[in-house]
């Protein structure tokens, strides 16, 4: 793979978990509204089910357009397992929780940010990368706050750490090579 190859595959993901983590964190920000001012809407299927089967479909067609590459495949391949099995368990932590009625329904964003980190952590030692430790200790030490919170703030603040800990580094990420570059064609 030619660093071009690289670099594209890199673009490629970077742009998916930014519009991904993007969505959450507009879905988890809608649901404190909806929430705290009491909108009468059916929150579960105009914010959650309208907005994450269309943009499951849109990266299903943008995967499918773009898996032809071989250096794609790779790089899906790799993550594919440890992320799937986290969503998977995320999964399974929701339905848990909502079949049964003695578990606070705003201790979901806690789950969900335990699920988060040890992932990031899983794919930092197969990555080796510095940023995914960072995120994934972030992701617990949100987990932790999260826990003790357990309110109606809790949608917003995992939003808010969608944002921070997912968002954002990935961000970084993709503006440094380009400084990188530019820097060393600068000298």
């Amino acid at each position: 793979m030619n660093v071009s190859d690289h670099t594209t595959t890199h673009n490629n993901n970077s742009l998916i978990v930014i519009l991904w983590g993007l969505i959450f964190a507009k879905c988890f920000a809608l649901e404190y509204f909806v929430q705290v001012y009491a909108v009468p809407i059916n929150s579960a299927l105009y914010i959650w089910t309208l907005t994450l089967s269309m943009a499951t479909i849109a990266t299903f067609v943008f995967l499918r357009l773009k898996i032809q590459k071989a250096s794609l495949q790779q790089s899906l391949q790799r993550n594919l397992l440890t992320w799937g099995t986290s969503v998977i368990a995320m999964l399974i932590a929701i339905v848990v929780v909502f079949t049964t009625q003695s578990i606070n329904p705003y201790s979901i964003p806690s789950l969900l940010a335990v699920f988060l980190g040890a992932s990031y952590l899983v794919q930092s030692r197969l990555n080796r990368t510095l940023c995914d430790t960072l995120s994934g200790s972030g992701w617990l030490i949100g987990a932790g706050i999260l826990f003790a919170q357990s309110a109606v703030e809790s949608l917003m603040l995992f939003a808010f750490l969608i944002l921070a800990l997912s968002v954002l580094p990935v961000v970084i990420k993709m503006i440094r090579p380009k400084q990188t570059g530019q820097q060393a064609s600068c000298h």
